[in-house]
C-alpha cells in the first residue's frame, strides 16, 4: 500500500490520450470530502487502486519539458490506466491548500515550495525548463488548461491556445470547490489537512506488466468506478486498433493515433460548448450511428454493438475489413457531426451563426428545439452535413417543423410515428442515395397525402383532444394544449411586420386568458351571465381568449384597465382598440388564429362553422340566432 506521498517519489505522471478527462461533479466531490472530514488524525483511508504503465523511451522522447528530469534526474514516467479522477481531485486540493499557506509557514514542516517542488512541477533554473509531476498526455486540451488556470502558471511562447470543454469546466469547478471548503480553515487545520491527502489515503498502488494488453485494461477497470460512456470506450477502442493496422508502417499508425486524438478533441469542444447544456455523449453518438451506418428497432444500445461488436474489432482490423481509410473516415464524419449536433441542440448559442452561415438555419432549428426534434435529428444531422444549399436545408426544416407539430401536436399520432422510415432517410441522404428534394417531398406526403393516399395530417385527432381538455373537472381547454405557448409565438412573429416589434421566445413566456376563468370581479360576470357555467368554460378556454405577454402582471382586472397592462406585444396589439371582450370577440379572434393555422402549416380545417367547433363556440352561433 503506497501513500500519495510515497507515490510521488521520483515519478513523472501522466494521463494517457486514451483516457477520458476530469468527469467528477459536485457529488463525486462531496463524497471525497467527507472522507477526509471523517478521517481521524491516527486512521488511514483505503482510497482504491492506481495502476499505471511504464512509459516507453519512444514516447517520452517527444516530451521536450521533461526529458530532462526522466534521463538526467532519473525520475520514471508512467501512463496512469486508472486511478486518474482520484488523483487529479488531490493534486487539485494539494494546490489549493499551498495557496491558503501565509507568507513563510510550513506545513509538516515543507514550505510551499517545496511542497510545490514535490507534487506540483520543479524546475531546472540552468535550462529554463519547468516539469510537470502530474498531467495530461501533451495532445489534450485538459493540459494546457490544468498548467494555466489550475495551477496558475504563465503560458510559454509557444503554448497552445487553451480549448474549454466541459472536462476542464470540471477540473475549474473542483478548484472553486477547494477554495470554498478550505477559506476559513486554520494553518493548524491546513496542515490537519494536507497530512491526511499525502500520509493518511492508501492506494494499493501496480505498475501493470509490459505483457498485458493496456487498453483493455483500461477499458475494464473504469467501468468500475463512474462509467466511461460509449463515446469514451469508443477513442479507447479506435486508438487501439491504430496499433493493430496489418499493412501499416509505424509512422501510419502513429499519423492515425493523432488523427483520431485531434478529431476527439473537437467532439469534446462541441459536445460541452455550451456549459449551460452539456450535450449528452451516447445520446449524440447513437444519432450520428443511425445516419452513418443504420438503425435497428428490435435491439436495444445497437449501435453500441455495432460499434464494439461488429464494426470496430481487433479481429476486422487484422483481416483488413476495417482499415486506415474506413477508420479515418469514420472519426472525421464524428468530428464534423458534433459541430453539427452542438448547432442542432445550440441554435442561439453566439457561436452557432458562425457554423449555420445561415440566418434562416438558425431560425429555424431554434423553432424545433422549442418542439422538440423528435426521430428528425439524425435527418437534420446528415442535411447539414452534406447539403451546401443553405435555402434547400431550411426549407427541409421547415417541413420538419411542419410535421412535428401538425402530426404530434395537432393530431396526437403517436410519439413513434414515422421513426424507423425517417431514420433510413437520414442514411440515404447522408451516403448520397437520396437527395434532399426527395426527402422534403416525402416527408410533405406523410403530412398531407396526395390525390391517392391520405396523409398523417388529421384535425378530428385534435377535435378529440380538446373536448377532453374541455370537459375534465381539472382541465381548461386550449389553456392546456401544452404546445399553446408555441402556437401563440408563432402567431405573434406573424403580426410583428405589420407592427415592426422583434419579440423573441424568452421574452414572450407567458400564456393568460383575457376573460378569466374563474372571474370574480362584476364587469366580467355581467357580459357573461347568459351563459351556463359549461359555456363559460368553453369561452374561458377557448384559442381567441389567450395572450402571450411576458409574466410581470397582475390580470385581474376588467377588460378596459386590463388592456393597458398587455404591453406591446404584436399580439395584443390587434386588442388595444377593441371596447369590450366578449364572446363575440373571442369568436372572431379564434377564427382569425385558425386561419393563420391554415396558412402557416397549409392545412384546411373547414367552413367557418366547423372551425367554430373547433373552438368549442359553436354554440355561441345558435345563441345570436
Amino acid at each position: 500500500m503506497d501513500t500519495v506521498k510515497s507515490i510521488f517519489n521520483n515519478k513523472l505522471l501522466r494521463i494517457p490520450d486514451y483516457q477520458r478527462g476530469y468527469s467528477w461533479d459536485r457529488s463525486n466531490l462531496d463524497d471525497f470530502w467527507q472522507d477526509l472530514i471523517n478521517l481521524q488524525s491516527d486512521k488511514v483511508h483505503y482510497t482504491g487502486m492506481i495502476s499505471v504503465e511504464l512509459v516507453d523511451k519512444i514516447e517520452y522522447e517527444n516530451w521536450n519539458e521533461d526529458t530532462w528530469i526522466i534521463e538526467g534526474r532519473g525520475d520514471k514516467a508512467y501512463f496512469i490506466v486508472d486511478g486518474q479522477q482520484r488523483l487529479t481531485t488531490i493534486i487539485i486540493l494539494i494546490w489549493v491548500v499551498c495557496q491558503r499557506m501565509p507568507e513563510g509557514s510550513q506545513l509538516n514542516y515543507l514550505t510551499k515550495q517545496q511542497i510545490i517542488d514535490k507534487y506540483i512541477f520543479t524546475v531546472n533554473s540552468a535550462a529554463g525548463q519547468k516539469s510537470f509531476l502530474f498531467g495530461y498526455h501533451r495532445d489534450n486540451p485538459s493540459y494546457e488548461f490544468l498548467k494555466r488556470e489550475i495551477f496558475e502558471q504563465d503560458p510559454s511562447d509557444n503554448s497552445p491556445q487553451i480549448e474549454e470543454t466541459v472536462y476542464t469546466n470540471n477540473l475549474l469547478n473542483a478548484k472553486r470547490y477547494f477554495i470554498e471548503k478550505t477559506k476559513k480553515l486554520t494553518l493548524f487545520e491546513l496542515e490537519a489537512l494536507f497530512q491526511k491527502l499525502t500520509q493518511q489515503l492508501m492506494f494499493d498502488f501496480k505498475i501493470l506488466e509490459k505483457e498485458l494488453d493496456i487498453f483493455i485494461v483500461f477499458e475494464t477497470m473504469n467501468n468500475r468506478g463512474k462509467p466511461l460512456s460509449n463515446l469514451e470506450k469508443l477513442k479507447n477502442r479506435l486508438i487501439y486498433l491504430s496499433t493493430l493496422l496489418p499493412n501499416e508502417n509505424s509512422d501510419r499508425k502513429i499519423e492515425l493515433r493523432s488523427k483520431i486524438n485531434e478529431h476527439w478533441k473537437t467532439i469534446y469542444k462541441y459536445l460541452g460548448f455550451n456549459k449551460e447544456q452539456r450535450l449528452d455523449d451516447d445520446s449524440f453518438l447513437q444519432n450520428h450511428w443511425i445516419m452513418f451506418a443504420r438503425y435497428d428497432r428490435r435491439e436495444p444500445e445497437f449501435y453500441a454493438k455495432d460499434l464494439f461488436e461488429r464494426y470496430y474489432t481487433s479481429q476486422n482490423v487484422i483481416s483488413g475489413k476495417e482499415g486506415f481509410n474506413s477508420i479515418s473516415n469514420y472519426i472525421e464524419s464524428v468530428a464534423e457531426g458534433a459541430k453539427q449536433w452542438f448547432l442542432i441542440n445550440s441554435p442561439s448559442h453566439p457561436h452557432a451563426l458562425e457554423i449555420a452561415e445561415s440566418r434562416q438555419i438558425i431560425t429555424w432549428l431554434r423553432k424545433l428545439n422549442r418542439l422538440g426534434v423528435k426521430s428528425f435529428a439524425p435527418l437534420i444531422l446528415a442535411a447539414l452535413l452534406t447539403e451546401s444549399d443553405k435555402a434547400k436545408v431550411t426549407k427541409l426544416l421547415r417541413t420538419i417543423e411542419a410535421y412535428i407539430f401538425l402530426i404530434f401536436y395537432v393530431s396526437f399520432k403517436r410519439s413513434n410515428t414515422g421513426t424507423y422510415h425517417f431514420f433510413t432517410r437520414a442514411n440515404e441522404l447522408y451516403s448520397g442515395d437520396a437527395t434532399i428534394e426527395s426527402v422534403i417531398e416525402d416527408i410533405s406526403l406523410w403530412i398531407y397525402g396526395k390525390k391517392d393516399v391520405n396523409g398523417y395530417f388529421d384535425i378530428d385527432g385534435f377535435y378529440s383532444y380538446l373536448r377532453d381538455l374541455f370537459l375534465r373537472d381539472n382541465t381548461s381547454g386550449y389553456y392546456d394544449w401544452k404546445f399553446l405557448r408555441y402556437f401563440l409565438f408563432e402567431y405573434d412573429v406573424s403580426l410583428q411586420r405589420q407592427h415592426e416589434l422583434p419579440n423573441n421566445w424568452s421574452g414572450l413566456n407567458s400564456v393568460q386568458q383575457i376573460y378569466p376563468s374563474k372571474p370574480i370581479l362584476t364587469c366580467w360576470k355581467n357580459s357573461f351571465r347568459s351563459y351556463s357555467p359549461q359555456q363559460r368554460k368553453f369561452l374561458a378556454g377557448s384559442l381567441g381568449n389567450f395572450i402571450l405577454v411576458n409574466s410581470a402582471h397582475d390580470f385581474d382586472q376588467c377588460f378596459e384597465d386590463k388592456k393597458e397592462l398587455f404591453g406591446d406585444f404584436a399580439n395584443t396589439l390587434e386588442l388595444k382598440n377593441v371596447p369590450d371582450w366578449n364572446d363575440e370577440q373571442i369568436l372572431k379572434r379564434g377564427i382569425h388564429m385558425l386561419n393563420f393555422m391554415e396558412n402557416r402549416w397549409n392545412v384546411e380545417l373547414g367552413t367557418f362553422d366547423e372551425k367554430a367547433r373547433l373552438l368549442f363556440l359553436d354554440f355561441t352561433i345558435s345563441a345570436r340566432e
